[in-house]
């Protein structure tokens, strides 16, 4: 086991966003528990400083959880700010993140990935 300098930001889909993915005619999951990414952010020294850092990252984390769903962002809600964030996912954040993995972890940006 080995601990990475990170904290865990995990976001679940709240009642908000299933709505919304509902309204875009997609198949969507029997299992919305199974849904929702996690981030790892900086480690942070106080608790002020970690909300600072989730507020400074809710439109990136918001945007990504919606791409996943939807590629135009003409069909995005309009607020995505950390208000939204909260209101669409439940936001659990950890002050320690632990890699159980046996392989070596990629680190890659995601516009150099290819989607399926």
């Amino acid at each position: 086991m080995k601990f990475i300098n990170r904290c865990v930001v995990t976001l679940k889909p709240r009642a908000p966003f299933i709505d919304w993915a509902k309204g875009l005619g997609t198949d969507l999951p029997e299992d919305w528990s199974l849904e929702g990414g996690s981030y790892l952010l900086d480690e942070q020294e106080t608790e002020e400083g970690l909300e600072a850092t989730v507020v400074n990252y809710a439109r990136d984390m918001m945007e990504n959880e919606l791409s996943a769903w939807e590629e135009d962002p003409g069909r995005w809600p309009q607020q995505r700010d950390a208000d939204a964030l909260r209101s669409w996912f439940d936001v659990h954040v950890s002050v320690a993140g632990f890699d159980l993995g046996t392989e070596s972890l990629m680190r890659a940006d995601l516009s150099d990935l290819e989607v399926m």
